[in-house]
């Protein structure tokens, strides 16, 4: 894969669901129009924070699987097996499962307009969308299994065509349509701000911008990595950042920030679709959202399968993972396995749950990755980089300070509430101790008895 796959593998991993379903939760939890552009502007530094060290790491260890690879090199196969179990089952899987689920529910839905929630009949409690889901992620799969080289010219194809077309919707939606009120009057004025509001709205853009980090996993079937690694990850969060800055822009100019805050049951864009009152219009949207959201399905099927591949050729997953298929040179049983869980999660109907839950394990994850550039400084200064951090130390310590402040205000906002489920988005975090616990003991045991 060249620059081009790689850019376009970065920034479909990027543009999915959350751009869509989270803006009106996140301008609820700032109150403030001002504040919620802030935020997004954040999420946008805190992924190039992250990005300078990943890139340094993934010239350097250009292998597949990513956190996992690295983390392996710089802490040992205790603290990497729970990192990759935890990102390669709950977050990986659990995103492919909410985004397929996501097409059908909402743009689809309206598309065609039939509900497609609706169980497939009295017999089969099962919703037509979840069915259709699961179609969706086997279809991908399959794409992804014919080999690399298809499933990047798909992710091209794919990457492009909604970028254009949001982009081009939302300057219509800003200058072109003249909508009552006012863009004064619908920024409205700076509303009291709390810092747990502000924490919730940080998580939430995270998820948004997750996957600047998916080149990284197929390190190995890059073309020139030093260069083309950093390259992709920096040019592909500079344009989403400025594409969501100027999606959320038209969601207000169309919606109003009120009005935006207070969606419920539907996503910022079908909701400005539908305000343009241009059925043309409100298709395109849909169609573009649609793209979007297959686009980053595709690339994160592509990019997280090379995790449980990894794990597997380290004896930290099943070993059949680590097998490549004969005719395509891909991580088959990886991708198929991979398909299963994503399914199973769609039946179950437990991958929002999923995806909160592991929320803060993906701050604590990324922060591991991060932390990894210090010790592989130290620990293997002499070994060949092709890409250097720019701005080292700050650029990655700024990463890490991001990471420390959200952890720590999420546990002194879980300890003050008076809800149960406060305490869901640490669950991954559990996890991921109880696993890093149960193979350190495991390990010590197997060297103790040879």
């Amino acid at each position: 894969m060249g620059l081009l796959s790689s850019f376009a593998i970065v920034t479909g991993s990027m543009l999915g669901v959350g751009i869509f379903l989270l803006p009106s939760s996140i301008a609820f939890e700032v109150n403030s129009a001002y504040i919620f552009f802030i935020i997004w502007i954040i999420g946008g530094v805190i992924a190039v924070s992250g990005a300078v060290s990943c890139g340094e790491l993934g010239a350097m260890l250009p292998r597949a699987g990513g956190d996992f690879t690295f983390q392996l090199e710089a802490f040992g196969p205790s603290v990497a097996f729970a990192s990759g179990w935890v990102l390669f089952i709950a977050i990986f899987c659990g995103s492919i499962a909410s985004m397929a689920i996501a097409v059908f529910q909402f743009q689809v839905s309206t598309l065609i307009g039939f509900d497609l929630t609706v169980s497939v009949s009295e017999s089969i409690p099962i919703p037509i969308s979840s069915l259709l889901a699961i179609a969706l992620i086997l279809l991908i799969t399959v794409i992804n299994d014919i080999g690399t080289r298809v499933a990047a010219g798909t992710q091209i194809a794919l990457t492009l065509a909604p970028i254009l077309l949001l982009l081009g919707l939302s300057v219509y939606a800003l200058f072109f349509e003249h909508i009552e009120p006012t863009m004064e009057l619908k920024m409205g004025k700076i509303k009291d701000f709390t810092l747990g509001g502000g924490i919730s709205a940080l998580l939430f853009v995270n998820f948004a911008y997750s996957g600047w980090l998916n080149i990284i996993y197929v390190a190995g079937e890059v073309k020139n990595p030093g260069r083309n690694i950093p390259v992709s990850m920096f040019l592909a969060i500079i344009t989403i950042t400025a594409l969501y800055c100027i999606l959320c822009a038209s969601f207000i100019v169309v919606l109003g920030f009120d009005g935006l805050a207070s969606l419920t049951n539907v996503d910022a864009g079908t909701a400005m679709a539908n305000a343009l009152g241009s059925p043309f219009i409100a298709k395109l949207i849909m169609i573009s959202i649609a793209v979007a959201i297959l686009t980053s399905i595709n690339a994160t099927v592509l990019s997280s399968s090379r995790v449980a591949y990894a794990m597997a050729k380290r004896g930290a997953f099943w070993s059949g993972a680590a097998k490549l298929s004969d005719n395509s040179n891909v991580p088959r049983h990886a991708l198929w396995i991979q398909a299963f869980l994503s399914s199973f999660l769609v039946l179950t109907g437990s991958f929002h749950i999923l995806i909160e839950m592991t929320s803060i394990a993906m701050f604590i994850t990324g922060g591991l990755t991060v932390l990894s550039l210090f010790v592989l400084r130290n620990k293997k200064p002499n070994t060949i980089r092709p890409y250097k951090a720019n701005g080292y130390p700050w650029f990655p310590g700024i990463y890490l300070l991001f990471s420390f402040i959200i952890v720590t205000a999420s546990v002194r906002k879980a300890f003050l509430s008076n809800q149960n489920t406060a305490v869901f988005p640490f669950a991954g975090v559990f996890v991921m101790i109880i696993l890093f616990i149960g193979h350190w003991l495991v390990t010590r045991k197997n060297r103790a008895d040879s």
